[in-house]
């Protein structure tokens, strides 16, 4: 690092008479050595504190943030994010105003002087410095107990806890994979609408956003969000895999269904840390290059950072993504998105370039994969509970930038604007040991009869008290409900215990339930784990019965198939390339 004398050295002579006027008396008369040997002998003496008083507040942080950097280094973009202001290198001159000028130099670049790169503290004046100016304030990540009051013209905010959707979720959707019901692409591995229609039937409480046909042609869709992500996620976590054209279970997959959902939960979570499935950037399709030159940064690290200051985060508190970014932003968070940004664009090469972005390459890359990875990977795993508004016109931070006129969202995350690490994201974080599910607290009255109906006795039903409801029983009116043994079965087929029923109904009854009741619960338990799906399978027709009869009898293949009907055989898609193997050994093939 140079010292004063070094870096006073690089001034102007017009420069050095400017800083002359923070010492009184001084002569500007005379060669460069000479005007500076004053302001050399007063810093190194004890003016240095005396030149220091004559700074403002925001100059005098400025000071100490670089004084106590270690590397001596003043980082304005972090110090703007930390004060929300800039100090003032130069000030405009008493009555001056000349087209083109700089304005006068302030007390401030006697302290602070650029090196080519950063402003810096010399060298020879840190320890002193650091003997009377004040250690700067740790950077603290504002929060609160409670959502702020929203404004009288606030967009209608939706509040949304996610743990108990998403261990609902990851349950259903293991068994869809397990029947075979989803859909994805075999080179992009994403479901397409007929998956994602498929997703959208099994998870609870339906996605963030309600699917809406698009007024016209220029209206931006959002599209799904939890039901694209899910496919995904099972697929990172190494629990499903594509068998042809749909999600099948993989080994482990069939071993989640019977762990804890919050342990499946929180694997998916660190197995997605290193996968390379997707790079959650290419979900902001607005940002067009992502496959060209534009070298995209590895998602691995960027995950990591992330999940880092989630850690940071204190439980069970909102924080405003605004925040947030701050924080990150005056941390110095070395959040790469892409190694060559000018090959990134929003609606043409030439003219949309993200090179020009200037300030707003943070918010238009960085804020936007952080907003991504929160809502559509965090919030679907159930981690954080999120408060959001409507994507279209809810941040501004864009406008300036070529080809967004008549865009209303950068990307279909833009209308998060809260959220709350929970008790599920600080297991899967790490930041706590175990995880105890939390019952929420009745807001109705139950009245359970003989005749298996559930009447609304007091109080109104709760979003998670209806999905509880709706998986066991069809509503007849607004407060009568009856319990429907096809609706029983179905929830048992998707992971759900007929014993959970059973406790919720209790708890809003003060009445022991009828032992109709609890015989209709029991047998549905029973029925409904009756039949156990083993493996998903093929079936194959043999040409004719003496085939059929042959493989299933030789040595090489019977322990590979069984037989079903006379000409057909079943094999596990496990073990099928096992048994072609053993087929063409024998003489018979199995065309595609």
């Amino acid at each position: 690092m140079p010292t004063l004398p070094e870096l006073m050295n690089t001034l102007t002579v017009s420069d050095i008479k400017e800083l002359l006027d923070y010492f009184p008396g001084a002569s500007k008369v005379g060669r460069k050595e000479l005007l500076l040997a004053p302001i050399l002998h007063a810093m190194a003496g004890a003016g240095l504190q005396g030149v220091w008083e004559q700074l403002d507040d925001c100059q005098r942080l400025a000071v100490g943030e670089a004084v106590h950097d270690g590397h001596g280094i003043f980082h304005a973009a972090r110090f703007a994010a930390k004060y929300g202001q800039q100090p003032a290198f130069r000030r405009s001159r008493v009555g001056e105003r000349r087209y083109g000028s700089h304005g006068v130099m302030t007390a401030l670049c006697l302290f602070l002087h650029w090196d080519g790169a950063h402003y810096v503290v010399p060298t020879d004046l840190q320890d002193r410095l650091k003997a009377f100016v004040p250690k700067p304030a740790a950077n603290t990540l504002a929060s609160a107990a409670a959502l702020p009051e929203p404004a009288s013209d606030a967009m209608p905010m939706t509040v949304r806890g996610t743990a108990p959707d998403a261990l609902h979720d990851v349950v259903a959707l293991l068994r869809a994979s397990d029947q075979g019901l989803i859909a994805v692409s075999d080179k992009t591995r994403l479901p397409g609408i007929a998956g994602v229609r498929v997703v959208e039937g099994k998870i609870a409480g339906g996605d963030f956003y309600e699917a809406t046909a698009p007024k016209d042609a220029w209206e931006q869709s959002i599209g799904p969000i939890k039901a694209l992500a899910w496919p995904l996620l099972l697929q990172a976590g190494a629990l499903a895999q594509l068998n042809g054209s749909k999600l099948g279970l993989t080994a482990a997959g069939m071993k989640a269904l019977q762990l804890a959902p919050a342990d499946v939960v929180r694997g998916i979570w660190r197995k997605w840390l290193s996968s390379t499935l997707l790079d959650e950037m290419s979900r902001v399709d607005a940002i067009k290059g992502q496959k060209s030159k534009a070298r995209m940064s590895a998602v691995g690290p960027r995950r990591a950072i992330v999940a880092q200051y989630l850690q940071r985060c204190p439980l069970d508190s909102w924080i405003s993504i605004s925040d947030l970014s701050r924080f990150m932003r005056a941390e110095g968070c070395p959040l790469t998105i892409c190694h060559d940004i000018g090959n990134l664009y929003i609606g043409d090469p030439n003219y949309g370039s993200l090179g020009y972005g200037g300030e707003h390459t943070w918010n238009v890359l960085q804020l936007r994969y952080l907003l991504c990875v929160l809502f559509e990977v965090c919030a679907t795993l159930g981690m954080i509970d999120v408060a959001y508004v409507s994507p279209h016109e809810a941040r501004c931070d864009y406008g300036d930038l070529w080809g967004t006129d008549e865009m209303s969202f950068l990307s279909r995350y833009d209308g998060l604007m809260y959220f709350r690490l929970n008790a599920l994201g600080a297991y899967c974080l790490g930041v706590r040991d175990s995880y105890t599910p939390v019952a929420a607290a009745p807001t109705c009255t139950l009245a359970v009869q003989a005749n298996l109906h559930v009447r609304v006795s007091g109080g109104e039903l709760s979003t998670d008290e209806l999905l509880m409801l709706d998986n066991w029983a069809s509503r007849e009116t607004d407060q009568l409900w009856r319990l429907d043994r096809e609706k029983a079965i179905a929830a048992i087929e998707r992971g759900h215990d007929a014993a959970q029923l059973a406790a919720f109904l209790q708890e809003r009854d003060s009445q022991p339930l009828p032992v109709q009741v609890e015989g209709f619960l029991r047998n549905c338990s029973r029925q409904g784990k009756a039949m156990t799906v083993l493996a998903t399978s093929l079936l194959i027709e043999c040409v004719d019965l003496e085939t059929a009869d042959l493989i299933a009898a030789h040595k090489d293949t019977a322990r590979l198939c069984m037989r079903a009907g006379a000409r057909h055989l079943v094999v596990r898609l496990d073990q099928e390339d096992k048994f072609r193997k053993a087929a063409r050994l024998l003489g018979y093939g199995i065309p595609a």
